[in-house]
Formats: structure tokens, C-alpha cells, sequence
């Protein structure tokens, strides 16, 4: 799994995960979706998921992107 820090055209500066399929787990993709719908959950130490498209062997979601300093 490798992380990337890449400018997408509607949304600006973002981070793109890049995964193999058996790692992506669908469930907790949807269990994130329905946190961030719900404002009642908002936490600003929980980082936002955007976006996922699955290739033939590899994923890649969208995620807001944090850049902590290090």
C-alpha cells in the first residue's frame, strides 16, 4: 500500500491510496461514507474519504489530505 500527495482537478490537493484488491475492505468504505454524511460525527482527527475506483488488480481511493510535518 503507498500513499501520494496529487492535485485533482475538481478537488484541489489531495492524498491517493493506492492498494491491492484484497486490501480494500468494502464495509469499512461504507461505514466512513455514512460518518462523514452524518454530522453528528464529525471529528476533524477522523480524515475523509472522497473517492474510490477499483482496476483489474489495484484500488485507489481519494482521501482528504493531511500533511502532519513530518
Amino acid at each position: 500500500m503507498d500513499i501520494f500527495q496529487v492535485h485533482h482537478p475538481q478537488l484541489g490537493v489531495v492524498a491517493a491510496k493506492v492498494m491491492k484488491n484484497e486490501q480494500f475492505d468494502s464495509h469499512e468504505w461504507d461505514v466512513s461514507g455514512k460518518l462523514c454524511r452524518d454530522s453528528t460525527y464529525t471529528c476533524p482527527f477522523i480524515i475523509r474519504n472522497i473517492l474510490a475506483k477499483q482496476f483489474d488488480t489495484m484500488t485507489v481511493l481519494i482521501l482528504e489530505y493531511c500533511n502532519i510535518g513530518v
